[in-house]
């Protein structure tokens, strides 16, 4: 179940809430969209390999994350907000919504969010015992 919910929300899942009103919310919308490669995958500080070299791909504020094996993740981007410092962004994944905030550099896309509490992080950083999840994807050309 744990492994599931990982997975679920590893990658990013989105839900859609009116595409118009989270576009014009945030420009960073248009960054995130296509497709992104998982370089790198972390839960409470250890790899977890099964999400590495994942694929996701944001359709405006929905996405998909597809594992090398298993099920196709379907989730929503249910906040997205670039004038904060870290930016935040809250997924939305299996009716759950993670608090988190992420980084886009280019070429490269961190996510960081709380799978076991509703705090938001604060850094890019996945410490043991802690439930916070770190992705690092780098875009797929």
């Amino acid at each position: 179940m744990k492994l599931f919910m990982l997975a679920s929300l590893g990658c990013g899942a989105l839900v859609s809430f009116g595409s118009a009103t989270l576009a014009a919310a945030d420009p960073d919308l248009q960054k995130l969209q296509g497709k992104w490669i998982v370089e790198s995958f972390a839960y409470n500080g250890n790899p977890v390999e099964l999400l590495k070299d994942a694929t996701r791909e944001f359709k405006e504020e929905k996405y998909t994350l597809t594992p090398k094996a298993g099920d196709v993740i379907n989730g929503a981007v249910k906040l997205l907000d670039s004038t904060k410092l870290p930016k935040q962004v809250d997924l939305e994944v299996n009716g759950q919504t993670l608090k988190g905030i992420y980084d886009i550099d280019g070429e490269m896309l961190k996510m960081c969010y709380n799978l076991n509490n509703p705090e938001r992080p604060t850094e890019f950083v996945s410490k043991p015992d802690s439930g916070i999840v770190l992705v690092v994807h780098k875009r797929l050309k």
